[in-house]
């Protein structure tokens, strides 16, 4: 049974997916193959968004020992919220002055700054509500609220593709139009679903009180730790290789097979319904096995998507449409199983007296880490290009990359085998013997 929480801090997520479909499946196809703006340029301004994850380490450690209008997470989601919504109007004209200009140091600058503006909102939202799960939700349930969260976040994906699909597209303004309808909506999806998440400070029944204050000592503390270091080291290497196709799908369902816009915006469809179907399998396997289940489903989801890739760079190497098709569903097979096992070890790890900070820090790493993985996305792209001279196997290289790097991550995943870290917080808090590890 889902509870109320987390279905409404899911709907949060859900709409703030719906933004991401905007610049993700739309805005990166149309400055890419339309406006054919070079793939480098227009990654690296898309990966800002993610490079301004140490936000969320901030926002996480002041929502842990500070008050605003008497909550702690609350006003972080809205703030982030607000702030992605804001910055939306601002990225049709963007997009059709970079088209004009592709090398104009000062859009690009532009660009940066409202890819960084977003992505701000996104990871300040994103640990607020992480770091609510925590706060409210049972130990033993935090993993399955969390991959609850996670696919309405997918939901979110589909229907915000499902909704492009059928707006008209012969206006030529009509990305204009879509931008400032989709961010109404968003707005009153938020609206609905984040008001009583979080009651004030004085009718928590955990108090804050006993709160980690200290930033640094809280971070000295994870770091001594080996497998809290080897699970942030496996939680970069796998999105790493995981994001590097990650703005690149769209445009090599244009340039390879020559789709238009509505038919490569599917794409996201496809590999959404792949990650949904996984995530309610994975979640069934791990109800029933919940001993190092998680350290299973993410084994089999890393060969899955090794094998993925390698049947996605034989259909760039040998272009076959409809095979393709099918290898994107199982792509969004093998990232749902990934997804409900990276959720299951991440809430074993995190402790509720510093939550925000852990969340804060998890969104850090996932997000620098998807950075990287886009830019070297779009390098990877124009260098092999200009070496081997054909486009699709230039993307047949990069879809190998990726598998073998997944194969390398299985490497990282050894050393949490036998079971999971349990932090001693007697060693961290020595004058605060009522803080012990839950469970």
């Amino acid at each position: 049974m889902i509870s109320p929480l987390v279905l409404k801090l899911g709907l949060v997520r859900f709409a703030t997916s719906l933004l991401v479909v905007l610049l993700v499946n739309v805005l990166n196809r149309v400055l890419m193959v339309e406006l054919g703006v070079p793939a480098q340029v227009v990654t690296f301004c898309f990966a800002f968004q993610h490079v301004m994850t140490p936000a969320g380490l901030v926002s996480g450690y002041y929502s842990d020992s500070r008050l605003l209008a008497g909550r702690h997470r609350t006003p972080y989601l809205w703030g982030g919220m607000l702030l992605s919504m804001a910055v939306m109007p601002f990225f049709p004209p963007w997009a059709q002055a970079l088209g004009a200009a592709p090398h104009d140091r000062t859009l690009i600058y532009l660009g940066v700054l409202l890819f960084s503006l977003f992505g701000i909102g996104t990871t300040v939202s994103a640990t607020a509500i992480n770091s609510l799960l925590v706060d409210q939700v049972e130990v033993q349930k935090r993993g399955s609220a969390l991959t609850v969260v996670w696919i309405l976040t997918l939901a979110g994906f589909i229907a915000g593709s499902a909704l492009i699909d059928v707006l008209p597209t012969s206006d030529p303004h009509w990305l204009n139009k879509i931008f400032g309808l989709v961010t109404l909506i968003v707005a009153l999806t938020t609206w609905l679903a984040a008001r009583g998440v979080e009651p004030p400070c004085a009718t928590r029944p955990t108090p804050h009180a006993h709160r980690q204050r200290h930033l640094w000592p809280v971070l000295k503390f994870l770091g001594s730790h080996r497998q809290t270091l080897c699970f942030f080291g496996f939680l970069g290497a796998t999105i790493f290789f995981l994001a590097i196709q990650t703005f690149l799908l769209t445009a090599f369902g244009g340039e390879v097979w020559g789709l238009p816009l509505a038919q490569t915006n599917k794409f996201g469809i496809y590999t959404s319904y792949g990650v949904i179907i996984a995530m309610v399998v994975g979640q069934s396997l791990l109800v029933r096995r919940s001993r190092r289940g998680d350290w299973s489903i993410l084994v089999l989801s890393l060969l899955l998507g090794a094998l993925t890739f390698a049947l996605l760079s034989l259909t760039a190497f040998r272009p076959d449409l409809t095979r393709s098709l099918y290898v994107l569903g199982l792509l969004g097979f093998s990232r749902g199983l990934y997804n409900v096992g990276i959720s299951h070890l991440t809430m074993s790890f995190v402790h509720p007296a510093f939550s925000g900070i852990f969340m804060g820090l998890w969104n850090l790493v996932s997000g620098l880490a998807l950075a990287a993985g886009e830019m070297a996305g779009g390098i990877l792209k124009d260098q092999i290009f200009s070496l081997v001279g054909k486009v699709n196997d230039a993307y047949g290289w990069i879809f190998l990359i990726e598998g073998v790097g997944l194969l390398f991550c299985l490497i990282l995943l050894v050393p949490m085998r036998r079971g999971h870290y349990h932090f001693h917080l007697d060693i961290m808090f020595p004058k605060n013997n009522r803080l012990k590890q839950p469970g």
